[in-house]
């Protein structure tokens, strides 16, 4: 089963999974989680830029990368590392709830705070990298919540 999980999240992170093992051990959250965001926001693609300006592995936008996470998004490492902690951030903020803090990474955590309705592609994106993650943990007793957060 070990070697299932291994694989699984090996295909997730593909190249990157150097930098998602050091971002989790910095943030304490899962390399399968990491893994998944990467996967779903960039396809593994390390300058993938998108229509709205957010750029990377991550899928930073570069005001938040430079002004609020300290990171410089064009850097792979930085790059995920500033999108690990930003995820950490949010599931404080959201005490835990990962389709929230999820919701909060792709639409905005002021968004999801005011309980305003979502946009049907952050609800989506959200149950995509919970699907994602659901997989790499495929054979483990335990539900993906407790996998998510190694220390809070």
């Amino acid at each position: 089963m070990v070697s299932e999980q291994n694989q699984a999240w090996h295909r997730l992170a593909g190249s990157f999974a150097r930098p998602i093992r050091l971002a989790s051990q910095k943030t304490g959250l899962s390399p399968m989680l990491l893994a998944a965001v990467v996967y779903v926001e960039s396809r593994g693609q390390a300058g993938a830029v998108k229509f709205a300006g957010a750029i990377g592995p991550m899928q930073l936008m570069p005001a938040t990368a430079w002004k609020v996470l300290h990171v410089n998004p064009w850097q792979t490492q930085q790059n995920i590392l500033g999108g690990a902690q930003f995820l950490q951030s949010l599931l404080k903020l959201f005490h835990g709830n990962l389709t929230m803090a999820l919701e909060a990474y792709n639409a905005g955590p002021t968004r999801v705070a005011s309980g305003e309705p979502l946009p049907p592609s952050a609800v989506t994106y959200a149950k995509t990298v919970e699907a994602f993650l659901r997989r790499a943990e495929v054979g483990t007793a335990a539900s993906p919540q407790k996998h998510i957060l190694h220390q809070l």
